[in-house]
């Protein structure tokens, strides 16, 4: 297995060439902005037909708990309203994300290969499976928040336990979820400890970025937007980065079999 080292050295250089950085720009906005504009669309629909979900419920709960004022329990029909209109919101949502999460996973490793086939088409392809893209999503989801009911550690295992499920889902997209899911889990095993230590070295940068931003917030005027365009810039291009390693650490992954 290559080590972290040289997998940042890899990655570095791919994230930054001029043609590979702008085709991830360019798909990892488009289709975050269709997500976005997916879910912000059905919630203005459910604003002006006055539907309400569950998320509402419990917002305007805590907001009446918190300035004093009664809130009135649902009715069983209301309930029931809700239990459709939030389930239809978050199967939206299922189905949206994870169309982005696949064409994430797409880019970046198109560019950890240097593949030049297709590649803005590949990148959509969550939208010729959309229900298949979902499915994973929603089981992922499910198998880490069941594990970190058992604290946060074991929460943490899984998410790297299951960490490269998109990346399979994008070279095998006829697999069904829980395949994807049990071969990452293969691929995996006795690998977690180093892409949690890669996945370290980024976060750390994006904290001090972050120190950057509020110490630009607490300065003011010129300075304060020029090192909040700072921080704002290297986060971008930090996240670039972090995309393409966890590619390029897939890639190493497979060729060790």
């Amino acid at each position: 297995m290559k080590p972290n080292s040289e997998i940042k050295r890899e990655s570095f250089k791919l994230a930054f060439n001029r043609k590979w950085f702008w085709r991830i720009m360019f798909v990892m906005l488009f289709v975050g902005f269709v997500n976005q504009f997916a879910t912000s669309f059905v919630k203005y629909v459910y604003q002006k037909l006055e539907v309400q979900t569950w998320m509402d419920f419990v917002g305007a709960k805590a907001a009446a708990l918190q300035s004093g004022m009664d809130y009135a329990v649902p009715s069983r029909a209301v309930a029931m309203q809700m239990n459709y209109s939030t389930a239809f919101l978050v199967f939206i949502a299922l189905i949206f994300g994870g169309i982005a999460l696949f064409g994430g996973a797409s880019i970046v490793l198109k560019a950890a290969k240097e593949d030049d086939n297709r590649w803005c088409r590949d990148s959509l392809g969550g939208f010729a499976r959309p229900l298949g893209v979902a499915a994973l999503g929603f089981l992922l989801a499910v198998k880490v928040v069941l594990w970190s009911l058992l604290l946060i550690v074991p929460g943490v295992i899984a998410t790297y336990r299951y960490s490269q499920c998109w990346n399979i889902k994008v070279e095998n997209p006829d697999w069904s979820a829980a395949k994807c899911l049990a071969e990452s889990a293969k691929m995996m095993k006795g690998h977690k400890m180093q892409r949690f230590m890669l996945d370290l070295h980024f976060v750390v940068m994006m904290l001090v970025l972050f120190l950057l931003m509020l110490v630009g917030l607490n300065v003011g005027g010129v300075v304060m937007a020029f090192l909040y365009m700072v921080a704002m810039c290297g986060l971008m291009m930090l996240g670039t980065w972090m995309s393409v390693a966890r590619a390029v650490f897939y890639k190493a992954l497979k060729e060790l079999k």
